[in-house]
């Protein structure tokens, strides 16, 4: 195989890795996905509000990152409700942010490739 498709063949084999964890760990799960609120577990309800499961000690984070959280949908949302909102989502979500991990993972995989080919220079004392 020619060294220059090297870094794009990897890119593009760890860009479907989160494709192949996502359909394994959707193939095993225990309950079919429901929009519905579950006393015992989080559904897509938590998602779309806020998850009334979580309590700040049993998970510090999802409190230190609700504000992020809400800029981030506010600002999304800055275009308008509806159907702005949704195609801002779909393209910061799943075009820009997607291409843009690519675009550097390529780049950090060309650029080691091309670091290896260089002569390595003596270590003079």
């Amino acid at each position: 195989m020619l060294p220059a498709f090297r870094p794009l063949l990897l890119t593009i084999l760890l860009a479907l890795l989160p494709l192949l964890v996502g359909f394994a760990v959707n193939a095993a799960a225990p309950h079919p996905p429901t929009a519905a609120l579950v006393a015992g577990r989080c559904t897509r309800y938590c998602h779309d509000h806020a998850c009334p499961h979580t309590t700040l000690a049993t998970s510090p984070a999802y409190y230190r990152l609700r504000p992020l959280y809400g800029l981030t949908i506010r600002a999304l949302s800055a275009g308008g409700g509806g159907t702005a909102y949704v195609i801002a989502n779909l393209l910061v979500y799943l075009v820009v942010i997607p291409l843009l991990l690519l675009r550097l993972t390529y780049a950090v995989l060309r650029d080691a490739l091309l670091l290896r080919r260089l002569p390595t220079a003596p270590i003079n004392d």
